[in-house]
């Protein structure tokens, strides 16, 4: 079944949101920021080549973030300092 143009449309934001807004977002796929509102607006349609665009953002900025999480975690005992260690039975 095809994604209801109201749903893709949410998606899109959120995925915008995500990116870190309008400004952040524009400068990434490379658009104006008057396009990008237009798209957010429903004024301009969602084409596959934004839409394809804007996936890979957000796998990219995925990937950034979880290599970021990876080397604060404190889950992993070599992210905390050595106070840190001691303070939670590490050290």
């Amino acid at each position: 079944m095809p994604q209801d143009p109201m749903v893709q449309l949410t998606l899109f934001t959120q995925a915008v949101e995500a990116l870190g807004g309008q400004r952040g977002t524009a400068r990434i796929l490379g658009i104006e920021e008057s396009a990008l509102r237009r798209r957010l607006a429903g004024e301009e349609a969602l084409d596959s080549t934004i839409l394809r665009d804007i996936a890979r953002a957000l796998i990219d900025h995925a990937d950034r973030c979880r290599k970021i999480e990876r080397k604060l975690s404190p889950a992993f005992s070599e992210n905390l300092t050595a106070e840190q260690a001691e303070r939670f039975g590490g050290g």
